[in-house]
């Protein structure tokens, strides 16, 4: 789904079992607007992941559960749709993700290299 938001453009992506009824993970993406950019990691052709979620219980890393949600790959395949979309509709030329310091080993897995506050990929 795409929407205009903040003076930008953003694409909300989710996986949802419709038959449960409930949403597995979503992912916020958006286009960063030429020149109202303040960050300098952001400038130029960028794009970046907001927010990506993964709901469920809780499965401790490098365990899998297969009744389980996370760690199934859901992250993995919301964030390469995420690359595609980028790079293919955006026309950006780099993927930032925010992310915390829990977080930066699972981005790294990626390709993703810390840049300034952000874990980022040329894309």
């Amino acid at each position: 789904r795409d929407y205009a938001a903040n003076g930008g453009w953003e694409t909300f992506l989710s996986y949802e079992d419709v038959e449960q009824d409930i949403l597995i993970g979503l992912l916020r993406l958006r286009q960063c607007s030429a020149g109202a950019t303040f960050r300098p990691e952001l400038q130029g052709r960028c794009s970046i992941v907001r927010e990506l979620h993964v709901y469920g219980t809780a499965v401790p890393v490098r365990d899998r559960d297969p009744t389980k949600f996370q760690h199934q790959g859901y992250g993995t395949m919301l964030m390469q749709e995420a690359e595609a979309i980028a790079r293919d509709e955006h026309g950006s030329a780099k993927l930032a993700v925010i992310s915390g310091v829990g977080t930066r080993h699972y981005y790294r897995k990626l390709g993703y290299a810390l840049d300034g506050p952000y874990m980022s990929k040329m894309l």
